[in-house]
C-alpha cells in the first residue's frame, strides 16, 4: 500500500514470532505518519494490540514485523520509544525497504585495492592522496582509520561507533529510536560480556545475556525440524560469532521475494553493501520491561547472508554464503579442566573478525585457567592468509589473579595482526583460518631487571663491554649473569651509553611495507623473541634509512645528509643508526637499565 493510502483509524494486522518459530497475528490501528522521518523516509504510528504486547509494549527483535492493513503490506515494525506506557510502535513504509531490495549487489562481495600505501617518510609530498577503489564499498564504514601497524581494537570500536551512533541513536530530544536489534550472546562470562558490550553497544547494537545455538548444518537427524526457508513475519539471525561462543543479531522477515528477503525496516550497521552470515532462528520468549521489552531467542538453522544494509532495512540473498573464519584454541596445562579445546566461527569482517577472535579466546581461556595463584601463558598462533601462506605470532603473559581474559587478548599481536590484515592501504586479506596453541604454568616466570654494573668502567676498542646483571625472580634469591656486548674499534675515544631492553619491547628495525604481501612479513617480526634481552647502543655519526621496501642499518657520515633531499617528494626515512645485540634468558625481563662505558684509545 503506497503511503499517501495510508489514513488514522485504519485497522489491519501484523505478523511476528512470539515464541517458537512460527509467526502469529497481532492487530494494529494507524494513528498517523510522520512526515520525513529520516531523509525521504516516512514513519507510520501505529497501537498494537495482543495480550503479550499490552504487556510488553515496545519489542526489540520485533524489528521488520510486517504490518497489513486491508490484506496489503505497508511496511515493517521498527521504532519505539523508550518508557512507553502504551504499545506504540514506527513502522517502516515498505516501499523504503523495497528500493533497498532493488538497489544492486556486486556479483562478488570482495572489496578491491584499498588505496595508496603507507607513507614513507613523515613529510608531505604535496602530491594529492590516491583516491581509494571502492569497487563495492564493503566495510568502509568499519575500516580502520589509521596506521595498519598500530591496530588497536578498542580505537577501532570507537571509529565504528563514530559512524553508526548518529543513525541508530534517538533524534535529538526524543525518545523515539529503532527498536534495535538485539545481539543475543551465549557462551561468555561476565568480564567478556563486559568487554563487547563496551565495544558494541556505542553502536547502537544492544547486547542480551541468553543462550545461543550453534545453528549447525541440517543432516538426516534434524532433517524436518526446522524450516527450510524464510518467511514473512519469520525470525531472522545476523551471526557474529557461533560456535563455542555465540552472538546473533536477531530480528524479524518482512517480506521474502524469490531468493532474497528485506527485514528489520532499519539498519544493523548502515554500512551499504555486506557479507555477513544469516540463519533461521525460534523464539523462546518475549522478556517484558520497564524500559524496552525483548525477544530471546536463537539460531537453528544457517541459511544466506546479509548483502546489504541500509536506512530503511536490511537485505539477505538465501544464495550466498558469506565467509567466516574458523577459530581453533588448544589450551595445555590446565590439569583437570573440562574442556581445553574450543572452536569457533568469527563473522569474516573488517571490525568484528579481530575483536571477535581476541573476544572468544580470552574468554576461553579465563573459563579454563582461572586460578588464584600466579601464572605464566605462552601463545603460539597460526594465521592462515589466502595467498601468502601462514604466518605465526607469539603472546605471552605472567601474573597473578587470573591474568588472561578478552582485554587482555584485546591487545594482543594475534588481534592487532588480523587487524592489519584485514585493514589496510592495499586490501582485505582473506583470513582462512587461525590455530592458537597456548600453554600454561601456574608460576610466574619473570626476572627483574634490578641492576646492571659494568666489571670494567674503561675497555679497549674492539673489546667487549662485560655487564653483570642483577636478576631477580619473582620467587627465591637473586642471581647475577655476565653479558658482554660487542664495542667496534671505530668507537674509540667514546663513551658509550648501553641500553638493556626487555626483548618483547624492542622494535626491530624494518623497511615500511609498500605492498601487501610486504605487510604480511612484517607483522610476525617487529619484535624480538619474547624470552630475550636486548643490549643497543647508538652509533655516532652513521644513520639507518628505510625506502623502498629496504632498509639501511649503517650509513657511513655524510649519507644521511644526502638522502634528505628537498628536490624530491619521495624521500627515505631516515634514523640514528643503533646496534642491538640479542641474549636469550630463562624467563621474561621485566625493567630496564643502561650503564655507560668509556673506550679507550689504545694507539694513545
Amino acid at each position: 500500500m503506497r503511503v499517501d493510502d495510508v489514513k488514522p483509524g485504519m485497522k489491519g494486522y501484523g505478523l511476528t514470532v512470539f515464541s517458537g518459530m512460527k509467526p502469529q497475528r497481532f492487530d494494529v490501528e494507524v494513528i498517523s505518519t510522520l512526515h520525513n522521518f529520516r531523509p525521504g523516509q516516512d514513519l507510520f504510528l501505529v497501537r498494537t494490540k495482543h495480550p503479550r504486547l499490552d504487556i510488553a509494549r515496545t519489542v526489540a527483535g520485533m524489528s521488520g514485523s510486517p504490518i497489513y492493513i486491508d490484506g496489503k503490506m505497508i511496511g515493517a515494525y521498527a521504532y519505539g520509544w523508550l518508557f512507553n506506557v502504551e504499545p506504540i510502535a514506527g513502522v517502516t513504509p515498505i516501499q523504503n525497504m523495497l528500493d533497498d531490495l532493488r538497489r544492486p549487489v556486486p556479483k562478488v562481495l570482495a572489496p578491491g585495492t584499498a588505496g595508496s600505501p603507507l607513507p614513507n617518510s613523515s613529510r608531505s609530498s604535496g602530491r594529492k592522496p590516491r583516491r581509494p577503489n571502492r569497487r563495492a564499498g564493503i566495510g568502509n564504514i568499519k575500516r580502520f582509520r589509521g596506521d595498519p601497524l598500530k591496530y588497536d581494537a578498542d580505537l577501532h570500536a570507537q571509529q565504528v561507533a563514530a559512524h553508526t551512533r548518529p543513525i541508530l541513536s534517538p533524534p535529538a530530544g526524543s525518545g523515539l529510536r529503532p527498536a534495535t536489534t538485539d545481539v543475543m550472546v551465549g557462551g561468555l562470562g561476565p568480564a567478556a560480556f563486559q568487554q563487547v558490550t563496551e565495544w558494541l553497544a556505542p553502536t547502537g547494537l544492544n547486547l542480551v545475556q541468553a543462550g545461543g545455538g550453534k545453528a549447525k548444518k541440517k543432516t538426516a537427524a534434524t532433517a524436518g525440524t526446522s524450516p527450510l526457508r524464510y518467511v514473512d513475519g519469520g525470525v531472522v539471525n545476523v551471526q557474529l560469532a557461533r560456535g563455542d561462543i555465540s552472538m546473533n543479531g536477531l530480528g524479524t522477515v518482512t517480506h521474502v521475494v524469490g531468493d532474497k528477503l528485506i527485514a528489520f525496516g532499519h539498519p544493523m550497521f548502515n554500512g551499504g553493501i555486506e557479507n555477513l552470515p544469516t540463519a533461521i532462528g525460534r523464539v523462546h520468549w518475549i522478556l517484558s520491561t520497564q524500559n524496552r521489552s525483548f525477544k530471546i531467542g536463537e539460531p537453528v538453522q544457517p541459511l544466506g547472508a546479509l548483502v546489504n544494509d541500509r536506512q530503511a532495512s536490511i537485505v539477505v540473498d538465501m544464495n550466498r554464503v558469506a565467509p567466516t573464519i574458523p577459530v581453533e584454541l588448544n589450551i595445555r596445562g590446565a590439569h583437570g579442566a573440562p574442556k581445553t579445546n574450543w572452536r569457533f566461527e568469527i563473522a569474516h569482517d573488517q571490525f568484528l573478525a579481530p575483536n571477535f577472535t581476541s573476544l572468544a579466546i580470552g574468554n576461553a581461556l579465563k573459563a579454563t585457567t582461572a586460578e588464584r595463584n600466579d601464572m605464566t601463558w605462552r601463545a603460539k598462533s597460526t594465521v592462515s592468509i589466502a595467498g601468502a601462506g601462514d604466518i605465526e605470532i607469539e603472546d605471552f603473559g605472567a601474573g597473578a589473579g587470573n591474568p588472561i581474559g578478552s582485554s587482555t587478548m584485546a591487545r594482543a599481536r594475534l588481534t592487532r595482526a588480523m587487524g592489519a590484515i584485514l585493514n589496510n592501504p592495499w586490501k582485505m586479506g582473506r583470513i582462512t583460518g587461525v590455530r592458537v596453541d597456548v600453554r600454561v604454568v601456574h608460576r610466574r616466570e619473570t626476572l627483574a631487571l634490578r641492576g646492571a654494573q659494568l666489571l670494567s668502567p674503561e675497555i679497549d676498542a674492539g673489546n667487549p663491554a662485560r655487564v653483570r646483571l642483577l636478576l631477580q625472580p619473582h620467587y627465591g634469591e637473586a642471581m647475577t649473569r655476565v653479558i658482554e656486548v660487542p664495542v667496534p674499534a671505530s668507537l674509540a675515544g667514546r663513551r658509550l651509553t648501553i641500553k638493556l631492553t626487555p626483548g618483547y619491547r624492542a622494535r626491530r628495525l624494518l623497511p615500511t611495507p609498500q605492498n601487501f604481501d610486504d605487510l604480511v612479513q612484517t607483522l610476525p617480526n617487529q619484535h624480538f623473541p619474547g624470552e630475550t634481552i636486548v643490549a643497543s647502543y647508538a652509533l655516532p655519526d652513521e644513520a639507518a634509512a628505510t625506502f623502498a621496501g629496504q632498509v639501511a642499518k649503517r650509513l657511513p657520515p655524510g649519507a644521511a645528509d644526502a638522502l634528505q633531499t628537498t628536490t624530491q617528494s619521495l624521500a627515505p626515512r631516515v634514523f640514528a643508526a643503533r646496534q642491538k645485540i640479542v641474549f636469550p634468558s630463562r624467563g621474561y625481563i621485566v625493567g630496564e637499565q643502561s650503564v655507560t662505558v668509556k673506550v679507550r684509545n689504545v694507539l694513545r
